[in-house]
Parts: structure tokens; C-alpha cells; sequence
């Protein structure tokens, strides 16, 4: 193996391939409609700073939060906490002008699905 490595130590990358290489894998089919919306809504949230991604109790509808018995606070604590790494994610990719990427669009639906596979459970907890 490091034959390999030792055939290509100073191989130089093209410039414009570089650039090329760097570009994210677009999907022309974009967003669905649901998904759109949803990210749409998380943006304006985190844009308000309605939504503070450090802080994940910024994510909790109070009232309902609340009203959960102390177990289910504390899973709904520890799904806000891996709510908000996606999210972090999503407004990194987001801020740097990327749009309907595959990563987004991944990002976006891992969140949808682990808030509703979550408020099934325990109700509309969480304000996005």
C-alpha cells in the first residue's frame, strides 16, 4: 500500500478539477413540498433566534414540555440534544450558499423523522 502512496506523494491536483471536486452533489429534483416548508421554518427560526442550536432547551414548546413526567423530559432532553447537532449541521451547509444539495436534503429529513417519531410518543414537544 504505501507503494501507492509513494507513486502519488507529489501529484498535484488541477486547479479547476479541485474546484470541481469541492462542489456538493446537487439533486436537480429538490426539495419536496413538506420538506421545503419545514426547512424553510427552521431558517426563520434560527434567523429570529427564536432557535439557538447551542442551546437546545431554545427548542422546546414550553407548555407541553412541561406537562411531560420526568422521564419523559429527560428523553425528550436527550433528543433535543440530537435534534439540535442536525440542525447545526443543516445552518452550516445552509450559510454557505448551498442549496437542495443531497446533504441538506438528508439532514432535513433525519430531523423530521426523529422530531415526529419522538412527538408520536409524547405530543407536540419540540417548536419546529
Amino acid at each position: 500500500m504505501q507503494n501507492y502512496f509513494d507513486l502519488y506523494k507529489d501529484h498535484t491536483v488541477d486547479p479547476a478539477t479541485q474546484q470541481r471536486l469541492n462542489q456538493p452533489v446537487q439533486d436537480g429534483t429538490g426539495f419536496n413540498p413538506g420538506h421545503e416548508e419545514f426547512l424553510r421554518k427552521l431558517m426563520a427560526l434560527l434567523s429570529a433566534g427564536t432557535l439557538n442550536p447551542l442551546m437546545p432547551q431554545t427548542l422546546y414548546n414550553a407548555p407541553v414540555y412541561q406537562a411531560l413526567s420526568e422521564r419523559e423530559q429527560e428523553a425528550a432532553d436527550l433528543a433535543a440534544v440530537n435534534l439540535m447537532s442536525l440542525i447545526r449541521q443543516i445552518e452550516a451547509l445552509w450559510k454557505a450558499g448551498e442549496r437542495a444539495t443531497f446533504q441538506i436534503q438528508n439532514l432535513v429529513e433525519a430531523v423530521f423523522q426523529k422530531k415526529s417519531a419522538f412527538e408520536e410518543k409524547h405530543g407536540n414537544v419540540y417548536i419546529i
